[in-house]
């Protein structure tokens, strides 16, 4: 019996480990673009409008430069300073491998009793140089890190808003709980 506590209350707690994600966009105007941020955005040759946001996260900020290719959503994410941090473009889920679907399918239902994926998105990391030449079209470098960034709704003893972000095999890397601001402080 003093051995089912502990593990009881280790799978009881789970949710408690896990992170907590806070974003907060606003749109920015190209000229409060850090020059570096500019300049990569530029080499792509992008034809469709390009939407600038300054992301506020818990204990972040960054630049993110969104915009549509070829019908898919791509976000670029850059630091303060115009940095590349990494590049993510949507997807949906019948475009993962069956495998890779498959283990990400198996985690989620294994951690909630139901659950709604609400976007998928291929994150890719790596060094400027590669990406570059990536987002241009060339075939994905090995120097390249890729993941799935996946934000679902998952039900256990509650609601709640998850993201999850896996490797290219499947394996649950990250949880974080998004949380809202908390609006039941008057603002004026």
């Amino acid at each position: 019996m003093l051995l089912l506590i502990p593990i009881m209350a280790a799978l009881c707690t789970q949710r408690v480990y896990s992170q907590q994600k806070y974003e907060r966009e606003s749109r920015l105007a190209p000229e409060n673009v850090p020059p570096a941020a500019l300049e990569f955005i530029d080499a792509l040759e992008i034809t469709s409008k390009i939407k600038w946001y300054s992301e506020i996260g818990l204990e972040s900020k960054s630049i993110e430069a969104k915009f549509k290719r070829d019908g898919q959503r791509h976000s670029i994410e850059f630091d303060t300073i115009g940095a590349v941090e990494d590049v993510e473009i949507e997807m949906k889920l019948q475009e993962l491998k069956p495998f890779v679907k498959g283990t990400i399918t198996s985690q989620l239902s294994s951690t909630c009793s139901r659950y709604k994926i609400s976007k998928i998105q291929i994150q890719f990391t790596g060094r400027e140089p590669e990406l570059l030449s990536f987002l241009k079209g060339a075939a994905t470098s090995e120097a390249l890190t890729k993941k799935y960034e996946i934000v679902a709704k998952c039900v256990t003893r509650k609601a709640g808003l998850f993201e999850y972000l896996f490797s290219d095999q499947g394996t649950l890397l990250e949880t974080s709980e998004i949380i809202f601001k908390n609006s039941s402080n008057l603002e004026y």
